[in-house]
């Protein structure tokens, strides 16, 4: 192997809902404009009705013509198991006559998805990162993990994508006391399982992995930068264009993250400067360039996680 390119994305969509300022077909437009080879995406919905209607937002992002064909969807919260009448969703859901309602995270591949222990044909994992009884608000929104291996014929990839906590009051103009705290110490024991996902069977071998996903956390949160970065080892993808990822705030809270594990990796990442039009989240793109051992950049710097510019 000489080298390969490889287009990473995460994007939170918002459920596609225009109560919540998204628009589902100008976020279909713009995952189709970027076509990324491996995209983890947020807050994706999924309903029935009792009439045979269906929404299948996963299948309807796969159906753009992006690169990204192979798709697993893994619920994090639905009407189903989750129902609790302070959820207003859910009481608009039984008088719509939803059959179910679902959102979680989205997980799409250029390449197929085979078994986390050889290559066989298989299927991602959805794992709980938090799980209480479910109230109705955002302190107890389940948060999971998506856990593949992807093939890339060149490379297998080990890939997570996930939503971390975000609480009521932490941020925004109803912001509470010790809001920020809670939800920091929250975040940072997510990221600790997910270091405990991965720790024995991809860190210790030293594989190839990437994280993307919506942290609601700066890069310089705990969470980040001691767990994920200092601890774990991996590499937060630095954005070339200084700009937020959330309506709300003007500093990134989507991440992508790679760990290099045998390779020379070098990248070129970006905040898709959506003005917010589709949703209340900008897309971070990545285009990684992947060498392996017998390649010139390899000899001259080893391995690791290399900014293009800086090279």
């Amino acid at each position: 192997m000489a080298k390969n390119k490889v287009r990473l994305m995460t994007y939170n969509i918002g459920g596609g809902r225009k109560n919540l300022g998204s628009q589902f077909d100008s976020i279909l437009e713009v995952i189709k404009n970027e076509s990324p080879d491996i995209l983890a995406a947020q807050e994706a919905t999924t309903w029935n009705t009792l009439d045979g209607d269906q929404i299948d937002q996963p299948k309807m992002i796969s159906a753009t013509g992006m690169s990204a064909k192979y798709f697993f969807f893994g619920p994090t919260l639905s009407m189903r198991d989750n129902f609790d009448v302070r959820k207003d969703l859910f009481i608009h859901g039984i008088f719509k006559d939803w059959e179910n309602w679902q959102q979680g995270n989205a997980l799409f591949s250029r390449w197929p998805f085979t078994r986390l222990g050889n290559n066989k044909p298989g299927s991602p994992y959805n794992l709980p990162l938090f799980k209480v009884m479910y109230s109705g608000n955002r302190e107890t929104d389940p948060r999971y993990i998506i856990l593949a291996q992807i093939d890339m014929g060149f490379a297998k990839a080990f890939t997570l994508a996930t939503h971390l906590t975000t609480l009521y009051g932490e941020r925004g103009a109803k912001k509470l006391p010790k809001k920020d705290e809670e939800a920091q110490m929250m975040r940072w024991v997510q990221c600790e399982r997910i270091l405990d996902l991965v720790r024995e069977y991809i860190l210790e071998k030293n594989e190839l992995a990437f994280l993307l996903g919506d942290f609601n956390a700066v890069y310089n949160e705990p969470s980040i930068s001691n767990t994920l970065e200092n601890k774990g080892g991996f590499i937060r993808l630095l954005p070339n264009n200084n700009i937020g990822t959330h309506v709300k705030l003007d500093t990134p809270v989507d991440h992508i993250l790679v760990f290099p594990g045998k390779y020379h990796i070098k990248y070129d990442c970006r905040i898709v400067d959506d003005k917010f039009s589709a949703s209340d989240h900008n897309p971070v793109v990545a285009d990684i360039t992947i060498f392996d051992t017998d390649t010139e950049e390899y000899k001259r710097q080893g391995k690791g996680v290399f900014q293009e510019n800086s090279i």
